[in-house]
């Protein structure tokens, strides 16, 4: 079996040198850490397109990824392991999930809470559920692998939610992974919401013939009590905002948000609003926006909304908001 490894950087090639955590050279550790443990034959191909603290990914470095990825002819492995950085491990899924929905091979992302040289790190952990997924030669498409002490997950890319701010703990977007692996066995969990082997495995198309080349072109606005639409600076590259909502689907609605969206109309620059449930009413403020041409956006991720809009706008096919419509690897929860 052969496996190509990318690897990008993050917490799981880190050293520590000086009380500092940092990203050193090109450390490919994790490969000879797996083998070590597993008396495996594998063999590990491994590329390092870029060597970065995941806090500072950016659209610069998705292209340097993605262009080192369009180079890869995926027939000739059985798999593909990229590793991350935690913090924006969700961002690049979500990314990677729709560009590569079409491969033939499982690519799964893996990344660490700790460095691989603390006792406590679950990279090991990760980086061999990816491997299990892989061995078992039952999916394609583009997955994370992230465990805890009980299991590991395996998550569709394109509904892994950012980790939270105190336990460190990734989640589905739906609140139910997957698949799991524990004790060595991978099991594929039933949900409504999750999509059997034969959905999983289905010929799709790719998104871009080529190496795309993602523009800068979507910014993401908060939410909170009085947001100050007034200091945004709307810069000439921007052809969208995303507009991140409460649990509700809403923001306010008030004079300050009306006079934006006037604003982006003038300047024909399009406003959608993440995330709203199919099955609920509207509020009064969700509908008022909506009269002043900003478009809602239902049962998807924030991560995978902005993915898909940056594709959307690096694209020219279809019309951004004809694109944004297609479900391309279940980013869009049925």
């Amino acid at each position: 079996m052969k496996i190509l490894t990318v690897l990008t950087g993050g917490t799981i090639g880190s050293k520590i040198e000086n009380d500092i955590l940092d990203v050193k050279g090109n450390i490919c550790e994790i490969t000879e850490i797996y083998k070590a443990n597993t008396n495996s034959d594998i063999e590990f191909q491994i590329i390092s397109p870029l060597n970065i603290l995941s806090e500072n990914m950016s659209v610069f470095y998705f292209n340097k990824l993605l262009e080192c990825l369009y180079e890869v002819d995926f027939k000739n492995y059985d798999g593909v392991i990229v590793t991350h950085g935690s913090d924006t491990l969700s961002y690049t899924a979500a990314l990677l999930g729709m560009c590569f929905a079409h491969i033939s091979v499982p690519m799964v992302l893996v990344a660490a809470d700790y460095p691989l040289f603390y006792e406590k790190s679950n990279g090991l952990q990760n980086f061999t559920g990816a491997v299990e997924l892989i061995k078992s030669r039952s999916v394609k498409g583009v997955f994370v692998s992230y465990g805890t002490k009980i299991k590991t997950n395996i998550y569709l890319s394109t509904r892994l939610c950012e980790a939270d701010r105190f336990l460190d703990k990734f989640s589905d977007f739906t609140g139910t992974p997957f698949a799991f692996i524990k004790d060595g066995n991978l099991e594929f969990i039933k949900s409504p919401h999750n999509p059997d082997l034969t959905e999983i495995n289905k010929k799709r198309q790719p998104i871009f013939e080529k190496t795309p080349i993602i523009k800068e072109s979507v910014q993401i606005l908060n939410c909170y009590p009085s947001y100050d639409y007034e200091s945004i600076l709307i810069k000439k590259n921007i052809k969208a905002f995303l507009q991140l909502s409460y649990h509700s689907g809403t923001i306010s609605a008030e004079e300050k948000t009306i006079e934006f969206l006037k604003k982006c109309r003038e300047k024909k620059i399009d406003f959608y609003l993440c995330s709203l449930k199919k099955s609920q009413d509207l509020y009064a403020t969700t509908k008022k926006i909506t009269e002043f041409n900003a478009y809602l956006l239902y049962n998807i991720s924030r991560e995978a909304a902005y993915a898909k809009l940056l594709i959307a706008y690096s694209q020219n096919k279809i019309k951004p908001r004809e694109f944004i419509k297609k479900n391309i690897f279940f980013e869009n929860v049925i």
